[in-house]
C-alpha cells in the first residue's frame, strides 16, 4: 500500500477540458493540425504520431500542415503555443472548422523521466478554445525522453478524437 501511495504522490496532473456544445456547434468536417511546437528534436515525430493516431478515430478529414512560425528563441526556450490568430487564418484558408495547436516537452532529472503533450482545439469561426488537454506520458518506466513524449502525444490524440467524434 505504501508503494502505491508513493507512486500516486509522484503522478503528474492532467488537464482535460471539453466544451461539447462548442464542438458540436463547429460542425467539424475538416481539422487542421500544424506542426507541433516544443523541443526541435521531437516536434516532427510528435505531429506525425498525433495525426496518425487521430485520423483513424474520427470521421473528419485531417490536414497536417507545416509549422506556423519559425522556431525563434521563445520556442526553443519552451515558449507558449503559436499565436491563435495566425493558426485560425491558416485553418480558414484550408477550409477547416477547427485547428489543433500542440506543444511537446520531455524532462529527465536523474532517475525521473517524463514526456508531456499539450493540445488546444480552437474553433475557427470565433477563435474559442473548445477543448484543451495536457497529458504526461502515463508511463511508469520509459527508456528515453522521446518514448515518454510519444506516449503523451498518443494520449492527447485519443483525447481529441474522443472530443470531436
Amino acid at each position: 500500500m505504501l508503494g502505491l501511495c508513493s507512486l500516486a504522490g509522484c503522478a503528474n496532473p492532467s488537464v482535460v477540458r471539453v466544451d461539447s456544445q462548442g464542438i458540436q456547434a463547429a460542425a467539424i468536417t475538416t481539422v487542421l493540425v500544424p506542426r507541433f511546437e516544443g523541443a526541435p528534436a521531437f516536434v516532427d515525430a510528435a505531429t506525425d504520431m498525433f495525426v496518425a493516431e487521430l485520423e483513424p478515430r474520427i470521421h473528419a478529414r485531417v490536414i497536417q500542415a507545416p509549422a506556423l512560425r519559425a522556431e525563434g528563441a521563445d520556442v526553443l526556450a519552451g515558449g507558449n503555443i503559436a499565436d491563435t490568430d495566425l493558426a485560425i487564418a491558416k485553418a480558414r484558408a484550408a477550409g477547416a472548422q477547427v485547428v489543433v495547436l500542440g506543444k511537446v516537452t520531455a524532462e529527465q532529472n536523474g532517475a525521473t523521466l517524463n514526456g508531456f503533450s499539450t493540445v488546444r482545439v480552437v474553433r475557427v469561426s470565433d477563435g474559442i478554445v473548445v477543448a484543451s488537454f495536457h497529458r504526461p506520458s502515463g508511463l511508469l518506466v520509459a527508456n528515453n525522453p522521446h518514448q515518454a513524449m510519444m506516449a503523451a502525444v498518443k494520449r492527447t490524440a485519443e483525447d481529441v478524437a474522443g472530443a470531436i467524434r
